[in-house]
C-alpha cells in the first residue's frame, strides 16, 4: 500500500505548471485517499493546491532586448552600408557612361576630320582618329 504523501506528490507532479487546482482528501473506513475528483462517500477536505510562482529572470529579459536592439542596430548599419555602396556604385556608373558617350563623340568628330582633312594634314588627323578609337575600346570596353 502507498504512502498519502507519496500519493500526493504524484498528483502534484501530474499536475505539473498548471494554473491552481484542487485536491480533494478523501478519508473512508479509515483509509485516506487523495483525488482530483470529490470522493463519493466518507470525509472530505479540499486542498488547494498554490501554483508555482513564474520562473521569469528581469536580467534575461533585458539581456534580450538589449541583445534585440543590438542586433536591430548592427542590421540597419549594414542596410545603410549597403545603400550607400549602391548609390556609390550608380554615380560612378553614371559617370563612367557620360564619361564613354564623351569618347564616342571625340572620336565621332576624329573620324569626320580626317575624312575632310587635307593631303598635309591627312596622316595627322588619321593618326588622331585611330587614336580615339583605341582610347574608347580601352575606357568604355564595348
Amino acid at each position: 500500500m502507498k504512502s498519502p504523501s507519496f500519493l500526493l506528490c504524484a498528483m502534484v507532479l501530474l499536475a505539473g505548471s498548471a494554473s491552481a487546482q484542487d485536491i480533494y482528501k478523501c478519508v473512508q473506513d479509515g483509509q485516506t485517499s487523495y483525488s482530483a475528483t470529490p470522493c463519493t462517500g466518507g470525509q472530505l477536505q479540499i486542498l488547494e493546491i498554490p501554483s508555482p510562482p513564474p520562473a521569469v529572470d528581469k536580467g534575461a529579459a533585458t539581456r534580450q532586448e538589449r541583445v534585440a536592439s543590438q542586433l536591430e542596430a548592427a542590421r540597419k548599419k549594414q542596410e545603410n552600408l549597403a545603400d550607400q555602396a549602391r548609390e556609390r556604385a550608380a554615380r560612378q556608373k553614371e559617370i563612367h557612361d557620360k564619361h564613354c558617350a564623351q569618347l564616342r563623340l571625340d572620336q565621332k568628330w576624329a573620324a569626320q576630320d580626317a575624312v575632310g582633312a587635307g593631303d598635309r594634314n591627312r596622316d595627322a588627323a588619321q593618326l588622331k582618329a585611330r587614336r580615339a578609337g583605341e582610347r574608347l575600346a580601352v575606357e568604355c570596353l564595348n
